[in-house]
């Protein structure tokens, strides 16, 4: 009997015997009830749980749940309490064994044949395939993304299908991207012409008439002997004389061009930084709104630095400088600009000497993604095509060859000419060649099977496989060698499909993965949701955002590089910094903005997921820090244990910015209510020792509080330095009891839950990759995935691996 059949008899058994399943479900459980539970929770309960008044009809959702939750609470040993008497062991064990029995029926019977309904691609995943299967640049087909409607925000994973629409609107939206798509990927015709530009900052015009004390602006900038010094810091509107189009060029042409930048630190005695923006003119001024990269600039040589960005016509560019130190003793002067007093300033800056750009950049014209999609077509020395055979023999080979990649398995009956035939009546019309290649190209790009991880209930074959397999681990379509492995039916073997599972997480495209579930399991696409108080964090600047980002995915990807264990989320002796994090961090020796693997001191509170300041940063509104949502974080995002939600008609808690009481005082008259101190034992004690971090990621003895404003001396207001408030008092008591001083003696106390760690991070991986939630029938498969990995602490990679081999994984 095959695996489909073998379910849908499972099934069918579980729905025609469920009158009979829950008499011997309440049969098995009545006496562990009568015995130990109805004393607490009987017809005059106080508590919100009545047994005695709960039916045994699983069929029902509510029921089911509430069921469930006996379940868990029976399982974990949480009922009944500890100070109760204990019922006999074999009471509970029938009543556990039956009821699971019971609950796994009814929910294999409630969800039918197949575990994950029919899933769409993510916007993420839409931008990623196009990228790979039509071959164009990474910037566009993200632009693309991103003119399709949102996800749903349902508070889980994008992929799971049940939070998944597909409207009227979607359709429109996939077909004017895969025209948008089609115009990048084919261009016809003579190549844009390349445009060479270059700034000598020394002999700029603009640079010098802003340098000048009776121009407005002045003081914008020093004049130098070979350069121009600038002091201002950021993408501020300070920076309008230094971008590409003040200095007189203008983009005409989108792609990619080349920038080159040099420049020497100014009167810095410690590393200054030079960063790249991109941005637009909003006005008069310039809104420089992406970070492209930062430099470090160390002694008294100039240094040239390099990049590639997408532009567009209006686009422009800007050097600006970032992490520059006030003159020595001037504490005001951090709060005001230099001004008209820039030639005595003798703060920190940097000096631009140059800047050049090139492009838009081809490596061939017509591009590679044309010839790859006009399969058999030529092209002449003007870059028009040039067909070899029958228009639509043609037709027929570019769909040919197009259709089984898009569609990520071989065509099937009758596809080929379906959609290659839709050419045939503007052929037949006499209209351009390439316009009837785009009817067909179009339909595929809009067709199911390019949208949709489709197939039939059951288990999947090699190229669903495939699939499921390329999307979970690189967030797009399979690759040749992936596809070719599929068509020899390989990835039935285990063995095979592990080899290809460390072929393809060796792979750069791997980062896809890292960066996408880093920022859905722990929230790391809320990043920039907020914007710190600049008077309370003036540590915080854009490049200090990329790295806290950058350090929590290099660390995700080192522990599946490294196969290191699970339990390094609560803890490890390593992280990923530059020379900006770790001077947050207090970390020594480390120079330049490149990211890179350091060994944390045994006395730094660092070490884990938990401290690491993207965490903290998406935990606080950019102000103040609130224990419950960061308690909620770790209950949430690392155990896989959400609180529930306050009860109606109970009021959050207003953070004091005063700073004239702690939110700790707040939370204990919130913890007098009976109702919310149950949850809050739970939720206050992670929150309480993060409370040592700032919202930016800071270590702290005490909460900073606002010095208010001050004038800047121009009739302008600008903050004032903080000041120290009260202490932070980063202790608490576990559930359990066990109290802990600080952050690394609640880590301790922590890295007993390894286990619910790995269970959640198991959890986690399968519901990406599958797009369906954990439920009831599925726990015993993550069990196994957490039994295997325990010995050996729960390494990730083996992890990913066993997910793979899982048979949630490899069925629908």
């Amino acid at each position: 009997m095959t695996s489909r059949a073998c379910s849908a008899l499972l099934v069918a058994l579980w729905a025609g015997s469920g009158v009979a399943a829950a008499q011997s479900f309440e049969a098995d459980v009545a006496p562990l009830l009568h015995a130990s539970c109805l004393q607490c929770h009987g017809e005059r309960t106080v508590t919100p749980l009545n047994l005695a008044g709960l039916g045994f009809d699983l069929a029902d959702h509510g029921t089911f749940r509430t069921w469930e939750r006996v379940y868990e609470r029976l399982e974990k040993g949480e009922m009944p309490p500890a100070a109760a008497p204990r019922p006999e062991a074999a009471l509970v064990e029938t009543a556990l064994g039956s009821l699971k029995r019971a609950l796994v029926g009814a929910n294999l019977a409630s969800r039918g044949e197949q575990r994950t309904a029919l899933r769409r691609l993510t916007r993420l995943e839409y931008s990623y395939t196009i990228q790979d299967l039509l071959g164009i640049d990474e910037e566009i087909a993200n632009e693309l993304s991103l003119t399709l409607p949102a996800e749903a925000d349902s508070g889980g994973f994008d992929t799971v299908a049940a939070y998944q629409s597909m409207s009227p609107l979607h359709m429109r939206a996939y077909l004017a991207a895969a025209d948008r798509a089609l115009d990048v990927a084919i261009p016809v015709g003579p190549p844009p012409p390349v445009q060479s530009f270059e700034v000598q900052y020394a002999e700029s015009e603009t640079m010098y008439r802003n340098s000048l004390g009776e121009q407005s602006g002045a003081g914008i900038v020093l004049q130098l002997d070979d350069a121009y010094a600038t002091f201002h810091a950021g993408a501020s509107t300070y920076c309008c004389i230094l971008h590409s189009e003040s200095q007189g060029f203008e983009v005409f042409h989108p792609g990619r061009y080349r920038i080159t930048v040099t420049a020497y630190p100014y009167q810095a005695d410690t590393p200054v930084t030079l960063t790249m923006y991109r941005g637009r003119m909003s006005g008069l001024a310039a809104s420089l709104d992406r970070l492209l990269g930062t430099w470090d600039l160390v002694g008294d040589a100039p240094r040239t630095v390099e990049l590639t960005p997408f532009l567009h016509p209006g686009d422009l560019v800007s050097p600006s400088l970032a992490d520059a130190d006030a003159p020595p003793g001037d504490n005001a002067a951090r709060y005001s600009r230099p001004g008209r007093n820039v030639r005595d300033y003798e703060g920190e800056g940097i000096a631009l000497q140059t800047m050049t750009i090139d492009g838009p950049l081809f490596d061939t014209w017509p591009p590679a993604s044309a010839r790859q999609l006009l399969t058999g077509v030529e092209f002449d020395e003007d870059g028009e095509i040039r067909l070899t055979k029958d228009p639509y023999a043609h037709i027929v080979d570019i769909v040919a060859a197009f259709a089984p990649r898009a569609f990520r398995r071989p065509l099937r009956e009758g596809e080929l000419e379906a959609y290659a035939g839709l050419a045939r009546p503007l052929l037949d019309a006499g209209r351009p060649f390439l316009d009837a290649a785009r009817i067909s190209l179009r339909a595929v790009l809009g067709a199911p099977p390019f949208l949709y991880h489709a197939g039939r209930p059951g288990s999947l074959d090699d190229f669903e496989l495939a699939t499921r397999l390329s999307y979970f681990l690189w967030r797009s379509m399979p690759d040749t060698e992936l596809l070719d492995v599929a068509g020899e039916g390989g990835l039935s073997d285990p063995a095979v499909l592990a080899q290809e599972v460390d072929r393809m997480l060796d792979d750069p495209k791997t980062g896809r993965f890292v960066q996408d579930f880093a920022g859905q399991a722990y929230r790391l696409y809320e990043l920039r949701a907020t914007a710190p108080d600049p008077g309370l964090y003036p540590e915080y600047d854009d490049g200090l955002a990329r790295a806290m980002a950058s350090e929590t995915e290099l660390f995700l990807a080192e522990l599946i590089a490294g196969d290191h264990g699970a339990g390094n989320l609560v803890d490890a002796d390593f992280t990923f910094v530059n020379r900006r994090l770790a001077e947050h961090y207090g970390l020594a020796g480390i120079e330049g903005q490149e990211m890179r693997k350091a060994m944390l001191p045994a006395d730094s509170p660092r070490g884990g997921l938990l401290t690491q300041a993207s965490i903290h940063k998406i935990t606080a509104n950019g102000t103040t820090t609130s224990p419950i949502p960061r308690g909620n974080f770790v209950l949430t995002n690392l155990l896989g244990q959400p609180a529930p939600p306050p009860p109606p008609g109970i009021a959050g808690l207003e953070p004091d910015t005063r700073g004239t009481t702690t939110i700790r005082e707040q939370l204990e008259a919130h913890r007098s209510n009976p109702v919310c101190a149950n949850c809050h034992r739970t939720i206050d004690p992670p929150g309480f020792a993060l409370e040592s971090f700032d919202p930016i990621g800071g270590f702290r003895t005490a909460y900073r509080v606002s010095g208010g404003e001050v004038d800047r001396g121009d009739g302008r207001m600008t903050p004032a330095p903080y000041t120290e408030g009260l202490p932070v008092d980063p202790s608490g008591v576990t559930p359990d009891g066990d109290a802990f001083a600080e952050i690394q003696e609640y880590k301790e106390l922590l890295g007993r839950e390894v286990d619910q760690v790995a269970r959640h991070l198991a959890s986690s991986l399968l519901v990406f990759s599958t797009g369906a939630e954990i439920e009831f029938a599925d726990r015993d498969t993550v069990e196994r995935i957490v039994e295997q990995g325990r010995a050996d602490g729960h390494p990730v990679r083996k992890m990913i691996h066993r997910v793979v081999q899982s048979d949630l994984f490899r069925s629908r």
